[in-house]
């Protein structure tokens, strides 16, 4: 049983599995008969990106991509034999983690909630020939 970490709590876990993947995400663990069972909602893993700039230096980088990408689970089931290590996320992985998931759902329910209606009177001044008309007077004058 894993002893080292609270139960039936959630929290941002990253959890090293013993097939090397480390996985981020929302997690809680559970107990059952004896053995630890990890819930992780939202899971990603790391990719790791290296560029190589035209002046010679590099730049590298860190990012997110779903955990299973061919899968449409909010959730998975991890047991505590599959997981190396657990450990909560820094607060700073916290906030990247919740921009990622927002990027990945959060923009299409954030233009879903901000559309508006078009109006058509919205920046209207008037019709072309009125304002030619007051061109031309204020012209003349």
């Amino acid at each position: 049983m894993i002893n080292y970490a609270k139960h039936d709590e959630e929290f941002h876990g990253t959890f090293k599995l013993v097939n090397g993947d480390e996985v981020l995400g929302k997690a809680v663990l559970t107990e059952d008969n004896g053995e630890t069972i990890a819930f992780i909602q939202d899971p990603v893993s790391l990719q790791m990106v290296t560029k190589e700039l035209e002046d010679g230096r590099t730049i590298r980088g860190v990012g997110f991509a779903k955990w299973m990408q061919f899968s449409d689970e909010d959730f998975y089931i991890v047991r505590e034999k599959d997981i190396l290590s657990v450990a909560s996320m820094s607060r700073e992985s916290i906030l990247m983690y919740e921009a990622y998931l927002l990027g990945e759902d959060g923009i299409e329910k954030q233009k879903e909630n901000t559309k508006t209606e078009l109006n058509k009177t919205v920046g209207y001044l008037g019709k072309i020939d009125e304002a030619r008309k007051l061109f031309e007077r204020i012209y003349k004058s």
